[in-house]
């Protein structure tokens, strides 16, 4: 049975190998491996992203992020005036406020990865 060892960290386990790959010409496979699926993985992510998402620039991604500031500013203010009613909110206005939140927790999400998928490089923009 091989040894296992790795590099562990609080959320998952980084470079978990066995004893038989930690000579040397065993490191450069699993390199040249990892790193052909790494470029694999960028080729696919650009080819898919640039056909989905052909318009985006510089312009798309700006009106994007104010579009996510005026959903915040939406789900702030909501927030505000009720905390300045002399008494509990009620259900309707709760009801306003989750609606303001859940569409400023998409757009939020959304806008994270539009802006993973910019910092990564599978667009032109960056």
């Amino acid at each position: 049975m091989a040894k296992v060892v790795g590099v562990f960290s609080d959320e998952k386990v980084d470079h978990l190998v066995d004893s038989d790959q930690l000579d040397k010409g065993g490191r450069r496979k699993l390199a040249r491996f990892l790193e052909e699926i790494e470029m694999a993985i960028f080729t696919a992510n650009r080819e898919i992203i640039h056909k989905a998402i052909p318009g985006l620039d510089r312009d798309s991604f700006v009106r994007f992020a104010i579009v996510v500031a005026e959903a915040r500013a939406s789900y702030a203010k909501i927030a505000l005036e009720l905390a300045r009613k002399a008494h509990a909110p009620e259900e309707e206005d709760l009801v306003r406020l989750r609606d303001a939140r859940i569409v400023y927790d998409e757009l939020m999400h959304a806008f994270d990865a539009t802006h993973r998928l910019i910092k990564r490089g599978y667009t032109n923009i960056a």
